[in-house]
């Protein structure tokens, strides 16, 4: 048969079943049906709804959401999230750049505290942290002269006087000038500082590669030598003096030799690259102090350091002495104008607020929280994120009131029979769950890139 005779036979075969669909009954006859014709052409239009590819986008927005709302419930709920202004999770964004970028150009984070943080104790578990996620290594800021054991140890050979803003009002120098850690000895002679290993800290945090003399209030012509080289400032050139000395990579001593008359604010060890973070403890101190300082020499120090991040510390020296509403009040004015003060010398900079842990104290006859302490907390929260800062809250972190009974009876004990400090397994555990809670708002804001979130 000729192709176009099957072509037309199959084209009327068609056509006669068009007819029927058309005009049979829809009841049938004698049990027979036959489709309409509007149900065999809807059938043929091909399906509508969601493409392939777009049933994968789906999947994977609804991916993303499950995601976020994990991270939002730990910051909406969990006791060791961070409280930030307006509750904005993008808080810390230009900090997360910063630190991801440490490597090329070095970020230094400053830790003030009272007594809590001394030996190194939290910022010492911070700083390795953040080293390992970062980059750098170093302890930072050693002392001009030492008062508490540090990571490193030092020490100088002439007996020079110490003065600091702070605690004992018979240290005070008279002056504003106490350099960027309230702290300084007075140079009016020749002397050695060693900065040396102390058996059993962690070497990754006791090494390094780079020695900054810092000096200020130069009345003579301050010169410093180590290794064969050396650094002079002159008086009038600044109000802070930078003295810089690069060593072999992982040094673990260094001697600096120093004449003339100034003050001397201390020495940091650092990296050349990196994280490097300062720990910086004031015993007896509530934290209102910065206002009494220079503001040039803090000013001058956070920008030339690149000081990117500031944690105050402090409120546990107060607990005792906060027994009305009014006290509390002044109390918390006093905080706002330190927070207000370090912003208007270093607008960059983020500022956490650490607030003070449970504490214990007797009364008729049964320990218990400090009776003012968690209205304090929850005052200092609004106080602090009110000025733009971020709040972190040791004492809801600790499980809350009477919280440092536990602590103490736990085994290893984590806190001391003051029932106030921890111990250095507690202060490890506090530094831990701090840097766990930054560094899942640090995660956040990665997967908030990698997503245009």
């Amino acid at each position: 048969m000729k192709r176009y005779r099957i072509v037309l036979f199959l084209f009327s075969v068609i056509a006669v079943l068009a007819v029927l669909c058309a005009v049979f009954p829809e009841d049938g006859v004698l049990g027979l049906h036959f489709p309409r014709l509007g149900e065999i052409l809807s059938a043929a239009e091909p399906a509508k709804g969601p493409s392939p590819e777009e049933l994968i986008e789906q999947r994977r927005q609804a991916v993303l959401a499950a995601e976020r709302d994990q991270y939002q419930a730990f910051f909406r709920e969990d006791p060791a999230r961070f409280y930030l202004p307006d509750d904005d999770v993008r808080f810390f964004d230009s900090l997360f750049a910063a630190f991801e970028k440490a490597e090329q150009i070095p970020v230094r984070v400053i830790h003030y505290g009272d007594s809590q943080i001394e030996e190194d104790r939290i910022t010492g578990t911070i700083r390795e942290r953040l080293q390992e996620r970062f980059g750098g290594n170093g302890p930072g800021m050693m002392p001009a002269r030492q008062h508490a054991t540090p990571r490193v140890g030092g020490g100088s050979t002439a007996g020079l006087r110490r003065y600091f803003n702070y605690g004992d009002a018979s240290h005070r120098a008279g002056i504003r000038q106490y350099g960027p850690y309230a702290d300084f000895v007075r140079l009016d002679t020749v002397s050695t500082f060693s900065y040396y290993p102390v058996r059993g800290k962690d070497k990754g945090q006791s090494t390094f590669e780079r020695v900054t003399f810092v000096a200020g209030n130069v009345r003579s012509t301050l010169t410093v030598s180590s290794r064969g080289e050396k650094r002079t400032a002159e008086p009038g050139e600044g109000p802070i003096a930078l003295l810089r000395f690069e060593l072999p990579d992982s040094s673990t001593r260094v001697s600096l030799t120093a004449s003339g008359y100034a003050d001397l604010y201390g020495v940091l060890l650092d990296s050349k690259g990196g994280v490097r973070m300062d720990n910086v403890p004031m015993r007896g101190s509530s934290g209102a102090i910065f206002t009494t300082m220079d503001p040039e020499q803090l000013r001058s120090f956070y920008r030339e350091e690149n000081v990117r991040l500031i944690l105050l510390q402090y409120g546990g020296n107060s607990v005792p002495y906060l027994k009305t509403d009014k006290a509390i009040s002044t109390y918390l004015e006093s905080i706002r104008k330190q927070i207000r003060f370090l912003q208007g010398l270093a607008p960059g900079v983020k500022i956490i607020f650490v607030g003070p842990s449970d504490m214990s104290t007797v009364v008729g006859g049964k320990r218990q929280t400090y009776p003012k302490l968690p209205g304090l907390v929850d005052s200092l929260k609004v106080s602090a994120t009110s000025c733009g800062a971020a709040y972190w809250d040791i004492y809801g972190v600790m499980g809350g009131q009477n919280s440092m009974m536990q602590w103490v009876s736990a085994r290893p004990a984590l806190a001391g029979s003051d029932y106030v400090h921890f111990t250095l397994a507690g202060s490890k555990k506090v530094g831990d769950m701090f840097c766990d809670a930054l560094f899942l708002y640090y995660d956040y804001y990665r997967w908030r890139k990698q997503n245009g979130r």
